[in-house]
């Protein structure tokens, strides 16, 4: 008489439901998670003549495609920004700077100006746009 061994059959363990809660976790964690802290500067942007006050002083800041700057239609260098500035402050701390890019202007040329100004007067920054252009 023979008796036949019985023989053991391992089990496969399925991988694909393992990976569906893998990506899943993944996916919660890419959610939840908060990988850089933005700070945001508010800023108005003058629509007409009629939203500026004129008792206050301003300054435009012109940039143009070049990126070469125009402070108050003399042309300065980049290095020269945040003198002319702290210089019109001195005068008048409620003193307003316009800053109006061409429309070829780089952005990234914006916000180098943006971020001088900023750091002198926060509060007193506003976007012009050229309106000899927006008129027919």
């Amino acid at each position: 008489m023979q008796i036949a061994e019985a023989r053991k059959q391992r089990s496969l363990i399925s991988l694909t439901p393992l990976i569906d809660v893998v990506f899943i976790l993944l996916v919660f964690f890419m959610l939840v998670t908060d990988f850089a802290r933005f700070s945001t500067v508010s800023l108005s942007v003058a629509q007409d003549e009629s939203s500026v006050d004129t008792r206050q002083t301003s300054s435009i800041v012109q940039i143009s495609s070049t990126g070469e700057l125009r402070f108050d239609h003399e042309e300065i260098r980049f290095s020269q920004l945040t003198g002319h500035a702290k210089e019109k402050l001195s005068a008048n701390k409620n003193h307003i700077f316009f800053i109006q890019p061409d429309d070829e202007t780089h952005l990234q040329e914006t916000v180098f100006v943006l971020d001088e100004l900023v750091q002198l007067a926060p509060e007193n920054i506003s976007f012009l746009r050229d309106l000899a252009k927006d008129t027919p």
